[in-house]
């Protein structure tokens, strides 16, 4: 199962806009898709019970979850929402069973400060620096016309991460989180710009799980092969 993690110190830096969407993105690809919401808010959470049924099956993976229901459904991804005060032995967890991490961050100086501090954290892990676990960041909410979103961008390119999106700031990813949806259930003439906006995370994350089935070579003739995720489409 390849396991995404969203994290980021800074409280409503878009973690839970993040989480949702993408497990909506790969649910809309085919995808067998289960959410663990460790936040307090279960910002997540209540976004999934008020999913309509008629839209692609996303699992919730909580306390409560019926573990044979989990293995019946068989996920292939597993994208992990934080909580902002996310303790060293928690993180440290966390990215030992994750393929990549998505930084999100929002455009103010408050979050660029903290998130600095955040991603020299994440480069002091063994799994980030052996290169096991990658890192891609994330431009939330943001208007390229603004100066804030151009010190976030300078901000990222000293980072020397990859920077794999920028989510555009709009009112249909509000909307979306008050109906359980994500912009891909919506009508495409409705999402076209914000889908566009998606498509580098998609080659992004591509790009990760060839990566990570690379670095997969099992030790034994006894090892377990690990299950075939599918292919993330490029459209």
């Amino acid at each position: 199962m390849f396991t995404i993690l969203v994290a980021n110190p800074k409280g409503g830096a878009g973690k839970s806009t993040l989480t949702t969407n993408l497990a909506g993105m790969l649910a809309a690809l085919k995808q067998r898709v289960v959410i663990m919401d460790l936040d307090k808010q279960q910002s997540a959470t209540n976004w999934l019970a008020r999913r309509p049924e008629a839209l692609p099956k996303i699992m919730s993976l909580t306390e409560d979850t019926d573990l044979s229901e989990l293995r019946a459904f068989s996920p292939q991804w597993m994208v992990i929402d934080t909580h902002a005060r996310l303790r060293r032995p928690d993180r440290t967890y966390l990215l030992s069973r994750s393929n990549v991490v998505l930084v999100p961050v929002n455009p103010s100086v408050f979050d660029i400060e903290a998130t600095a501090k955040f991603l020299l954290k994440l480069h002091q892990d063994p799994n980030v620096q052996s290169g096991r676990v990658s890192i891609g960041l994330v431009g939330s909410r943001t208007d390229s016309r603004t100066r804030m979103a151009q010190e976030l961008a300078s901000f990222f390119q000293r980072s020397g991460l990859p920077v794999v999106m920028f989510v555009p700031d709009s009112v249909v990813y509000p909307q979306c989180a008050r109906d359980g949806f994500s912009i891909y259930d919506l009508p495409r003439a409705r999402t076209e710009q914000q889908l566009d906006a998606w498509q580098p995370l998609v080659v992004w994350l591509r790009e990760q799980l060839a990566k990570s089935r690379q670095q997969v070579k099992p030790a034994t003739d006894e090892a377990v092969n690990p299950p075939e995720h599918g292919v993330v489409p490029v459209a």
